[in-house]
C-alpha cells in the first residue's frame, strides 16, 4: 500500500520524541536486567573486544618495530664497543704475559719481579695499521697514532704475540714503524734459557732474522726463545722476539750461522701496542 502523509512518521512531532525516550528507557532497563541475571553485557563486551584486538595490535605494531629496531642498534653499538675494549685488554694482557719468558729464565717469583718493576714504568698506547710499505726491501708500516697522541720516537711496537719493531719517524697524526725483519734493523736480544746475549738482524724476509757473530761454541739450541735484553734502552726487557729455527756451523768459519723465526706474524698485522718507557726518553735514534 502506498504511503500517504498520514502513514509517514513526523519526527518533528513532540509525541515522537517522547515515544523515543520511553523506548530507550525500556531497552536500557531490559539490558540492565539481563546483565544482572546472566552477566550478558560483560560477555558481549568480551566478544566485541575480540574484534577490536587486531586493530589494537595493528596500531601498536609500528611503534613496537621502531622500538625493537632502536634497541637492536643500541645493543649492536654496545657489543661493538665492548668488543673493541676487550680486544685492547686482551692485547695488553698478552703483552704482559709475554714477559713470563724472562721471569722463567731468571727463576724468580712473580711477586718479587712485580715489586722490582713498578706498573707505571711502561705506558701502552693502542694503534691500528693504516698503511704497509709495498717495497720488498723495506719492511715498514704506518700506524694511526702520532706525536699528538703522545707517541715517542724510538718507542717499541708489539702485537699480541711479540715485538714487531720500533717507531723510526713520528708525525703529528701518524707514525712510521721499522719492522724487525727490515735489513737495516737490529735488536739486542738474549736467549731466555741462559741469558746469552746477541744482536738479531733483519734479512728482508718476514719469516726470518739472523744472529751474527756468535762463536761456534755458543750455548744455543733449536727452539730457543729469543727475548729483548733491554740493552740500549729502546726495547723494554723480557719481550719475546723470535724462536731459533736453524743453526749451521760452517767449516773454517769461527762463527755460527743462526736463523730465527719471528714470533709475531709480520705478514698479518692489524692492531699493535706502542710500548713507551716513562723512565727513558727515546727521542734520539
Amino acid at each position: 500500500m502506498p504511503f500517504t502523509k498520514k502513514n509517514t512518521i513526523d519526527r518533528s512531532n513532540p509525541n515522537f520524541s517522547g515515544l523515543r525516550i520511553i523506548l530507550i528507557f525500556i531497552v536500557s532497563l531490559g539490558m540492565m536486567y539481563l546483565d544482572f541475571q546472566g552477566n550478558y553485557i560483560n560477555k558481549l563486551r568480551s566478544y566485541l573486544s575480540l574484534t577490536v584486538l587486531p586493530l589494537q595490535i595493528a596500531a601498536n605494531t609500528p611503534k613496537k618495530l621502531i622500538n625493537n629496531f632502536k634497541n637492536r642498534l643500541s645493543d649492536r653499538e654496545t657489543i661493538l664497543t665492548e668488543n673493541q675494549q676487550l680486544k685492547k685488554e686482551n692485547i695488553q694482557l698478552r703483552s704482559k704475559v709475554q714477559q713470563t719468558y724472562k721471569l722463567e729464565s731468571e727463576n724468580k717469583s712473580l711477586f718479587e719481579l712485580l715489586k722490582a718493576k713498578p706498573d707505571d714504568e711502561e705506558k701502552f698506547i693502542f694503534a691500528d695499521i693504516i698503511s704497509i710499505n709495498q717495497d720488498n726491501n723495506k719492511h715498514q708500516i704506518i700506524i694511526n697514532k702520532g706525536s699528538i697522541d703522545g707517541i715517542q720516537l724510538g718507542a717499541a711496537i708489539a702485537d699480541s704475540s711479540g715485538i714487531i719493531g720500533h717507531i723510526f719517524r713520528d708525525q703529528l697524526l701518524a707514525s712510521e714503524v721499522l719492522l724487525i725483519t727490515d735489513p737495516e734493523h737490529g735488536i739486542p736480544i738474549e736467549i731466555a734459557r741462559n741469558g746469552f746475549r746477541a744482536i738479531a738482524i733483519g734479512t728482508g724476509s718476514y719469516d726470518e732474522i739472523i744472529l751474527n757473530d756468535l762463536p761456534n761454541n755458543s750455548d744455543i739450541q733449536i727452539n730457543d726463545v729469543l727475548i729483548t735484553s733491554g740493552l740500549g734502552g729502546r726495547y723494554p726487557e723480557g719481550y719475546p722476539v723470535a724462536i731459533v729455527s736453524d743453526i749451521e756451523m760452517i767449516q773454517g768459519e769461527p762463527y755460527l750461522k743462526i736463523e730465527a723465526r719471528p714470533i709475531a706474524n709480520l705478514k698479518n698485522i692489524n692492531e699493535v701496542l706502542v710500548i713507551q718507557n716513562n723512565k727513558k726518553d727515546h727521542h734520539n735514534e
